[in-house]
This record gives structure tokens, sequence and C-alpha cells, in this order.
């Protein structure tokens, strides 16, 4: 590498400090006087004013929020106990009792459930699951053995619709009279009562219930319970304006979050293994502004129990000394504090009028300066400094061969043009070990070095070689020409289709899609990306067996999933990487493909995501390692617009094929025997079939002896 001067001979060249100090001097002495005191007084007067009333009208508000929510609950309550009392609807009439929830979960998205709970132990309800399917739920409680059984009718979404899926029947401890809602109910029989705010299991949403009793009030019938989400809350929050950049919040009076704009604030991580998740304590939040609303109420001793009139507070932001304004009144619920953080210098735009008033008199002086600034600064200091920041974004762009030296008389300019220079060249030189895409992406999104990530919703990529290890033992270095074929090729066709390269793990390589650019399809870009990859395996494999190399087969592993993706690591080393569960599925799907014998399979949600635009097959319901509850699995068989309407029988073998799932998960062994049967006879080998075709034989010869035993 060669640095790059400037041309030789004697030029007049001065101190950069020299010139800044001497400028900046004279603009200070003449304008400061002038602006910065009278602006001061001025706005030290109106902040608090302003602050108040704003803070009123964001009070008022979220309570009207929060009753209108409310409302609708205690609305849906009245209409089902009026139905019931009134006999339009039976509760033994289960299609009639079905059919009514059904349509109020329906007509009020923020309905998580509506539910009824009998003296005796029996439960009904309708739910609204987190991925917008429903269950339909009888529980008969079952005093003899203490436990009820419990059937589940299941419905899928179905583009606007829901349709009925499956129906599922098993013992459960649940027990209606033992619940809060159910007691305090019946401690108030004919009056709306409320539970305190929880985490649903299924969702780990925050959400509240409201129930009544029905049938008379001395002996009351049962209990009609609605479950509320209050993400509703937290959304109605992301979007109201809260000064320029503040936020607003509602807390309980026990410090538990309750609603905010950024719903994940909400919940705290179990306290150890098998512990539920619960809200998040206010002075536990990682986000600035519930940091500093809780710092607010430890320094000036606030005890939210009793809070009963609006308290401003005032708190310096550590980070920047910035003043906040924390403002807390008490809610129309009584049980909710609602809290807004503003800082400080959101009002300054308010006291523009003020600044008329000063602009007269310092006009003549600043345009006399600037004047003469500008004159001074533009040759000394702009033109020089544009040329360096054009050439700056050739290292933005890392477009580092491109970069020039810029002369200047200024010697620091001087100095720094040289200084960029030999950065440009030191970058070219090790651009070679690091993802150039990411780093270019990173760069153009003003993005910075720094510790730290955020959620998103991502789709994963693992993809290993099948036997790969096995071989590099036998054939050493001599794998290295295959190995770069494949990462080079799969690379390229990852970058094609707007994915990420994570890492390279030996022969396995990691991939997500969605970050750091947004990509609304990044689940159907990560399948055809795998698609791709496969295809071009194939051809690879015809080129090792004409060198007579070995030949491998790559397995693909793909899971889309609420992450954490940012900068990982350590202060002296980060990683553009991302974290969270749906990683790790990810990596256990290309793990099963041995099993399955596939060459790709994807999670549920990656498949809800991309459903219409692929071909796939349901291909088992698996638990994997790390997870309590099964998933079902998919292997995609191409995509959508490559499988026309011409190419429609090539496929019919995928309607036996998830028959025949459906007959095995329904125990009837040999109706599943002949379709798996079929599946082979139609496509002349398949893996998965014949592992149901070995399964099934497995249980139909278990079948006599078990006839036996009964």
């Amino acid at each position: 590498m060669h640095r790059r001067h400037p041309a030789a001979g004697p030029r007049l060249r001065f101190s950069f400090r020299v010139s800044l100090v001497a400028v900046s001097l004279f603009t200070v002495a003449v304008t400061a006087a002038a602006i910065h005191l009278p602006w001061l007084y001025v706005s030290r007067q109106n902040v608090g004013d302003m602050a108040a009333q704003l803070n009123a009208e964001i009070v008022r508000g979220i309570n009207k929020e929060v009753d209108g929510l409310f409302r609708s609950a205690i609305a849906a309550e009245e209409t089902l106990r009026h139905a019931i009392e009134a006999n339009v609807v039976e509760l033994a009439d289960r299609r009639g009792r079905d059919q009514l929830s059904f349509a109020l979960l329906r007509a009020n998205p923020h309905f998580s459930w509506v539910s009824f709970g009998l003296p005796n132990g029996d439960f009904y309800g309708a739910q609204r699951r987190q991925d917008g399917a429903f269950r339909l739920v009888e529980s008969v409680w079952d005093p003899a053995r203490r436990s009820a059984l419990r059937t589940e009718d299941h419905y899928a979404p179905d583009g606007g619709d829901a349709v009925y899926a499956r129906t599922t029947r098993q013992e459960s401890d649940y027990y209606a009279p033992s619940r809060q809602w159910y007691e305090r109910a019946m401690a108030h029989p004919g009056e709306p009562v409320w539970t305190d705010v929880y985490l649903f299991a299924a969702s780990r949403r925050a959400g509240i219930n409201s129930a009544i009793t029905f049938g008379p009030t001395e002996a009351p019938a049962g209990v009609i319970s609605v479950a509320i989400e209050l993400d509703q809350i937290s959304r109605y929050l992301r979007d109201l304006a809260v000064g320029k950049t503040g936020s607003a919040f509602i807390v309980s009076r026990a410090g538990k979050l309750i609603g905010f704009k950024d719903p994940s604030e909400l919940t705290a991580a179990p306290a150890g293994d098998g512990e539920p998740a619960a809200l998040r304590d206010l002075g536990a939040s990682y986000h600035p502004a519930l940091r500093l609303a809780a710092e607010a109420v430890r320094r000036h001793e606030v005890a939210l129990d009793t809070l009963s009139a609006m308290r401003q507070l005032v708190v310096a932001d550590p980070a920047t000394g910035e003043r906040q304004l924390v403002t807390l009144a008490p809610s129309s619920y009584p049980d909710w504090i609602v809290g807004t953080v503003i800082p400080e210098r959101d009002f300054t735009g308010l006291i523009d009028a003020n600044m008329k008033r000063l602009l007269a008199a310092v006009l003549l002086a600043v345009l006399l300066v600037g004047v003469l600034v500008i004159a001074v600064a533009r040759r000394l200091f702009i033109a020089p400094l544009e040329r360096m920041i054009a050439e700056a974004r050739f290292i933005e762009r890392l477009e580092l061969e491109k970069m020039r030296h810029v002369p200047s008389r200024v010697i620091e300019l001087d100095s720094l043009s040289a200084a960029l220079q030999q950065i440009g060249a030191g970058l070219a030189s090790f651009r070679k070990y690091l993802p150039h895409e990411l780093v270019q992406t990173l760069l153009a999104q003003g993005l910075t070095a720094e510790l730290g990530g955020e959620r998103r919703t991502l789709t994963i990529l693992f993809m290993d070689l099948a036997g790969f290890t096995t071989a590099t033992e036998r054939h050493g270095h001599r794998l290295l020409p295959a190995l770069a074929d494949y990462l080079g090729g799969t690379s390229a066709v990852i970058a094609e289709e707007k994915g990420t390269i994570d890492k390279y793990i030996g022969d396995a390589v990691m991939a997500f899609w969605g970050a750091p650019l947004a990509n609304e399809a990044h689940a159907t870009d990560a399948i055809r990306a795998a698609l791709r990859c496969q295809a071009m395996m194939a051809e690879l494999r015809e080129k090792w067996g004409r060198e007579k190399r070995p030949l491998f087969e790559a397995r693909i592993g793909i899971n889309t999933g609420r992450v954490v993706v940012g900068n990982i690591g350590s202060p002296a080393r980060l990683d553009y990487t991302v974290l969270g569960d749906p990683v790790n599925l990810a990596s256990r799907l290309e793990g099963l493909s041995k099993t399955y014998g596939t060459a790709i399979i994807i999670g549920q949600t990656t498949f809800e995501h991309a459903k219409y635009d692929i071909v796939a097959r349901r291909l088992d319901c698996v638990t994997v390692k790390g997870r309590e509850e099964p998933v079902w699995i998919y292997e995609p068989l191409a995509m959508a617009e490559e499988a026309g309407a011409e190419e429609a029988e090539r496929f019919a073998w995928v309607a036996d094929y998830e028959r025949g799932l459906d007959r095995y998960f329904e125990r009837d062994w040999a109706g599943a025997l002949e379709l798996f049967r079929r599946v082979v006879a139609a496509r002349g080998a398949d893996a998965p079939a014949a592992l149901f075709i070995e399964r099934c034989r497995s249980q139909l010869a278990k079948e006599p002896a078990r006839v036996a035993a009964e």
C-alpha cells in the first residue's frame, strides 16, 4: 500500500484550531448576550404551564380509551346474560351457545375469551388464539375424579374466515369456581366485576377479565366472563402524540406495567425454570422513558398506591443531562395510574412567538457576523470539508478504490485528508474478512457498531452438508475446493434473495431475512432461496462427480418468529446476529431433515407467512428438543409461480400424503398405510411416506397384542 501525499512545494499553512477559535469567539461574543439569555428566561417561564395543559389532555384521552374498552366487555356480558335469562340461548345447547360466543369474539377483536362457569365446575368458552385461530372449549367436571373431560374444537384462519380443523379431548384440572373472575362475581351477584391484570398463559400478553353472574341474584346459576387483551391500549399509546418525542404509559398502583407503546416491555422474564412469566415492574423496564419515570418516582418518593391527584416531577436524563418532565395522574379505573415522560426541549417550539420579539434586535448583528463567518469559513473550511465529505462517502459505500487526497492550506484538514486516505487503504485490505453487503446496508442506514438490538419478526435459515465432517477426516484439505463451490454458490443465492448471511460454521450456513432492511416477504424469499440452493447443489453434484469428488447433500431448516436482532458481543468485538427461540427451532428443523429424508423443512409460522406463495406438504407434527408444545412442520416443494396449472398433476400425491397423515393421527393405521403406499407408488420413492409406512406397520403389529390384552 502507498500513502498519497500532496504535491511538493512551499505553501502558506496555519492551524485549523486557531482559525476555528477566532471565528467562533467573534460569533459567540456578538450573539450570545442578545439571544441565549433572553431565550432561556422566556422558555423557563412557559414550559411548566404548557406541560400541565398537555398532560391533562393526554390523561383525558387515555381515560376515554380505557372506558370504551371496559364498556364493550360489560355490554357483551349483559347481552349474554339477557340471552340466557330470556331463554334465547340455553347453555345446554352447545351449537347456539358456541355460535353466540364465536360471534362476540369476531365482533370484538380485543376480546380473548368469552366463557361461562357453572357452580358444578363445568366450563364453556370460546377463545381467540394469538395466530388468528379460534377454539371452542367444553369442560365437564367430574367431582368423583376431581378432574374434567375437556373437549376442544379448533378452527384455523382461512383468509378472513375461520374453518374447522380438528377436535381434541383430554383430562384437565381446570375448575371454574376456583378462578378469580368466578369468585369475585359470586361475591357481588348481578354486578360487573374485574380481576387484577395478569398475563394470559397462551399468548403471554397482558389482559384482564370482566365477569357477572346470571340467574337469580340470591342463587346465581353461573358466571359469564370476558377476557380482554390490553394490546389495544398499547396500540393507542403507540399512536398517541405526546409532545414531539415523549411517551405515555399506564402502571398499576402496585407498580406493574399495564400499557406502553412497546408491548414487549410489559412482560418480565420468568424468575426460574418452570416459573410463569409476569408483568414487569416499572423500575425493571429497559426502555429509557420508563426508566426515567421509575427514577422520578423513587427520587421524589411518590407513593403510587395513595396517589389521588396529578403530580408533575422533574428528573435529569443521566445519559444526556436533559431535563425530563414526568407526570403521574389517577386513571378512571381505580387501580391504574397514567404517566407521561416528555423532554423539556419538546416545548421550546411553543415559544416561537417570543422569539419574534428578539429577532428584530439581533437580526442586524447576526447578518454582519454571518457575512464575515461565511466569507472566511467558505474558503478555509467549507470547500475542503465538502470535498472530504465526498471522499468519506466512498468509505460509507466501501468504494475505497475511488478515494483521492484533498489538499488544504489548513494543517489539520490536510492531515485529516491524508488520514482518510490511509483509512481507506487499510479497510480495502480487511474488507475481504467482512460481510460486504451487510456492512454496506448498515452504513447506508446510518447504523453504528454499538451493543444493542431490537425485536423483529424474521425468518431464519440453517443449512448444513450431510456427512461433511466424516468426509473431512478422510480427505482433509482436498475438500476445500468443493466447500468453496458450496459456500460461494449458496452465499450468492442468499444475497440475490435479499437474505443476510449471519455466519459460516464450518460447512454450515446461518442466514436470516427481514433485517437490517425490512422485508414483508421475508418468509417467501427465504424459501425461494432454499429451493434455489438445492437446485444449485444438484448442479454441483454433477460437477463433483465429473471431478471424482465426494457428493454432498445439503439439509435446510427454516423458521419464522419474533427474535432479537442487532449487535451482540463485547465492546471490543461485535457480531450482527439474531437471538431467540425461533433461531433454535430453525436449527432443530435442519436436523430433522435427516430423520425424514427431506432436503428442506420449514416451521408452521413460516408456512403461515408464505403458504400462498409456495407448494408444500404438511410433513408431521413433532415435539423438538427444548420445546414442550408440538409443532407442525412442512416441506416446501416449489414456488407457486413456478408450479402452474399445467404442473398440478405433479403434486397430486400431496393430497394423499396429508390425508394419510390425518388418518395416522386418528389412529386409523390401515387407512393411513394405504394412502402412504399410494404416495410411494406415485413418486417411486418418498422418504417421509416410507417412514410413516414403517410406523403404521409397527402400530398394526401391536394391535393383536392389545386386543388380546383387553
